[in-house]
């Protein structure tokens, strides 16, 4: 959804931003992506953002470290279905894949999550995101795994559902921008956190995980640490 364009054109406020400042830290594009694994019966989630915060050491988690400041201007929300703690091969998904996410209830409960959930975020006190629904970042594609479309015959059905796969555009699909933006420097009290209308008990496994994430501008050594 972002345009060459509009990131440009962040890019060019950032950079004012810290020269009025007298500052002219190294700014790049980059990632923010926070992970939390699903509980039974949890409404709240509180998402870990700086570097040394996550409990759980997710080795594809990317934080922030305290030196530095990022400067978000999209956002999304995904789930995963990992096979243990160290898993890095499992795919995002950005709706309730009902093969993916099998069992009883279990897609089902996923729904709570994507369509009757809000995004809080409160840095330094301050609420800069309230109530922001995570409907506006479910994304179902056309083409989604175990799912067959065209003619088929009945010799090659089901080949041809068991290779189908989700189709997922990385530039869009399921991430919305951020306007304003959000600036997150690694020294701020942080607090990010997503509400549910109710707890995800069927999808609770112990497998299945929730990512936040934002993408932007990172830049280096511009937290209010070193001003």
């Amino acid at each position: 959804m972002a345009t060459e364009l509009g990131l440009r054109q962040a890019y060019a406020t950032i950079k004012e931003a810290y020269r009025s400042k007298s500052r002219n830290p190294v700014t790049t594009a980059s990632d923010l992506r926070s992970l939390v694994p699903v509980v039974t019966g949890k409404t709240q989630y509180t998402f870990p953002m700086i570097v040394g915060d996550d409990p759980n050491n997710f080795p594809e988690a990317i934080l922030l470290n305290r030196a530095d400041a990022f400067t978000a201007t999209e956002i999304g929300v995904f789930i995963g279905a990992k096979t243990s703690n160290s898993d890095t091969g499992y795919d995002w998904f950005s709706y309730p894949n009902t093969t993916i996410f099998t069992g009883a209830g279990v897609a089902t409960a996923f729904k709570t999550l994507f369509n009757n959930s809000f995004i809080n975020a409160t840095i330094n006190n301050v609420q800069y995101l309230q109530n922001y629904s995570i409907s506006r970042l479910r994304k179902a594609p056309l083409l989604q795994t175990g799912l067959g479309y065209g003619v088929h015959t009945t010799a090659t059905a089901s080949s041809v559902l068991s290779t189908v796969v989700d189709s997922f555009n990385g530039v869009d699909d399921g991430f919305y921008p951020l306007v304003p933006t959000l600036q997150i420097s690694g020294t701020s009290k942080l607090e990010f956190t997503i509400n549910l209308s109710a707890g995800l008990t069927q999808a609770a496994s112990g497998s299945f995980v929730i990512c936040l994430a934002h993408r932007g501008f990172l830049s280096l050594g511009a937290s209010n640490l070193n001003k």
